[in-house]
């Protein structure tokens, strides 16, 4: 294939175009696999986002439930500590108790003794 040559011996016009017409196929080309691959990037970010999203409801949802546990837990120890502060009470005053019961079983040994 003659090559046409201008006066100048470089490449003439059509050859330019053809060159051109090439590189900017290989440009489309490559444009188009930088998209393709953007568009699955984008589709892989989205579905992450989904699992993400899930999982962040999820997580929310056993917080809630913690804190309502928590605060069930909270009242249940602050119901006991009043039965312990009752229970304590009661045992300190069962020496009193007790020796108000002996003084009156006394009292009622010293009327027992002097009816006989």
């Amino acid at each position: 294939m003659d090559r046409d040559v201008g006066p100048s011996g470089s490449e003439t016009g059509v050859e330019t175009e053809v060159l051109a017409e090439t590189e900017t196929r290989d440009e489309i080309d490559r444009l188009v696999v930088e998209i393709e691959r953007a568009i699955a990037l984008i589709e892989r970010l989205r579905r992450d986002n989904g699992k993400l999203s899930r999982r962040c409801e999820e997580l929310q949802a056993q917080l809630e439930k913690s804190a309502w546990e928590s605060s069930i837990v909270r009242t249940e120890r602050d119901e006991l500590k009043t039965v312990c502060e009752e229970n304590a009470s009661l045992i300190r005053n069962k020496h009193e108790i007790e020796l108000k019961i002996e003084a009156m079983l006394s009292r009622l040994d010293d009327v027992n003794l002097d009816t006989t």
